[in-house]
Parts: C-alpha cells; structure tokens; sequence
C-alpha cells in the first residue's frame, strides 16, 4: 500500500479531516493509541476535537509502518 491509497481510503471512510474518534475507529485501536500516534502532528479544533488532514494521518501510518 502506498499513500496515496491510504489517503483515499482514509477520506471514503471518515472524510478529510478526521478527529481522533475517527482515526481510532478507521484503525481498531483505542484513542489513546491515536493521540500516540498522532503526537507533535498540526491540527485544527472547534474547541471540543482535533481534526488532522486525512494525508496527515496516511503519513503517520507509513512512517510506524516503516519503523516497525
């Protein structure tokens, strides 16, 4: 899988700007894994949710994809 097929499927499945709620869900694992992963990452909020650009999080996920 490459980006570009992450980010797609990432913005079928919970949009473009998911918060954290979304991530977890979309991956299976807990918001605290998400805020993990996530840490140091630019986002926007409406005060109550972070919401990260949906190639944000595909970047993330192909950089613990690679580390691992």
């Amino acid at each position: 899988m490459d980006k570009q097929v992450i980010v797609r499927d990432i913005k079928r499945e919970v949009g473009n700007w998911p918060c954290q709620s979304d991530i977890a869900r979309y991956l299976g694992k807990s918001r605290d894994y998400v805020m993990t992963l996530m840490e140091g990452c630019e986002y926007i909020t409406d005060g109550k949710k972070k919401q990260y650009l949906a190639a944000d999080v595909a970047e993330r996920l192909m950089s613990k994809r690679r580390s691992n």
